[in-house]
């Protein structure tokens, strides 16, 4: 079952090597897992980069660093007066945007044609205005997808953005796509490339009000990291 988080580490890298040529001491800000981008394989992108020290949330994210040979320092808890590069490095900083990294995906796993006034997951904080499809994705808060994004999150199904619709339950939610086909295994992007036609990790910022690397770091263990270089 697809549950896929995949970071693209050659935008960590340049983004690093632009921010390095005016802060060339600067430290990557690492933690939360690299804001959930995965700790290891994106240290060793911002080695690459030249990136000069590390800050990390725990002292065993420092010894796995110390263990994988990079040759940078690993500061754990905070690093007063260092010059940080945190948010920034992975698209999510709305202030200083720089392409996303990350492309969140799901899959369907049931479709069903409902009649007009159909309540949608528990509590029917949903309704269906008219005769639609639902799709029923297999991503939840168990994952880490934030509830606050029922009835909120844009999501792209096939070529319809839509959102999510009614609650989200623990491992899955429910997408309205009207008059739109889909079927069971096919993908659903929750947050990616725009020039894909894709929502956004800052398009799901602006909807649900909570800062972009909260909604990154919170992806559970469950979703699959894969990269390309």
């Amino acid at each position: 079952m697809r549950r896929r988080a995949h970071v693209d580490l050659s935008v960590i890298r340049s983004t690093a090597a632009a921010a390095i040529s005016s802060l060339p001491d600067c430290t990557a800000d690492l933690r939360a897992d690299a804001y959930g981008h995965g700790l290891i394989p994106v240290a060793r992108a911002l080695t690459d980069a030249g990136v000069g020290g590390f800050l990390v949330s725990r002292v065993e994210d420092a010894a796995a660093l110390a263990d994988e040979g990079l040759p940078v320092d690993a500061i754990v808890g905070s690093a007063p007066g260092a010059s940080l590069l945190g948010p920034e490095l992975f698209g999510l900083d709305l202030d200083r945007p720089r392409p996303a990294a990350m492309r969140l995906e799901g899959e369907i796993i049931a479709v069903k044609r409902v009649p007009a006034d159909r309540g949608v997951s528990y509590g029917y904080t949903y309704r269906t205005a008219r005769p639609s499809t639902l799709v029923l994705v297999a991503l939840g808060y168990a994952d880490g997808i934030l509830r606050v994004a029922s009835n909120k999150a844009p999501v792209k199904v096939g070529d319809t953005v839509g959102r999510i619709t009614g609650r989200i339950a623990m491992d899955q939610f429910v997408v309205d796509i009207g008059d739109d086909t889909a079927s069971p295994g096919d993908p659903v992007v929750l947050f990616g490339d725009p020039d894909r036609g894709e929502p956004t990790v800052r398009d799901w910022a602006d909807a649900l009000g909570v800062a972009a690397p909260v909604i990154t770091s919170r992806l559970g263990r469950r979703i699959e990291r894969t990269y390309s270089a």
